[in-house]
């Protein structure tokens, strides 16, 4: 147990975003939806810290324009999900060992990621 203090940062709430018409946030929205239209996206499975590809590509479609391929993932099969459990059990003592801070810390940083900048 540290005897240290540690600053937990305050929630706070996203903006809440009208996307009203040629505002900033629905043009920024429909250029990045046009750039990940413009391109095919590779999903492969991550296993153990690597990435994983099968045999099995499955595609990717837009629900509303089903034409429209974004790209496609890696299907996994019964080998991948025991890799998957011998990969979590490995990694179990490291992450139980680990100081709850540095736990925190990690899921802090994910929750700054997905906010996005």
């Amino acid at each position: 147990m540290s005897n240290a203090f540690f600053k937990v940062p305050i929630a706070k709430n996203e903006p809440v975003l009208t996307y009203k018409s040629n505002s900033q946030e629905k043009l920024k929205l429909k250029d990045a939806i046009a750039k990940l239209k413009s391109k095919k996206t590779e999903i492969p499975m991550h296993i153990g810290g690597e990435q994983v590809k099968s045999n099995k590509k499955v595609s990717i479609k837009i629900p509303h324009e089903l034409k429209h391929e974004l790209g496609y993932y890696y299907e996994g099969d019964k080998s991948h999900v025991n890799q998957a459990i011998k990969a979590a059990l490995k990694a179990k003592e490291a992450w139980a060992n680990m100081p709850w801070e540095d736990r925190a810390a990690i899921f802090l940083r994910a929750a700054d990621l997905i906010a996005g900048p």
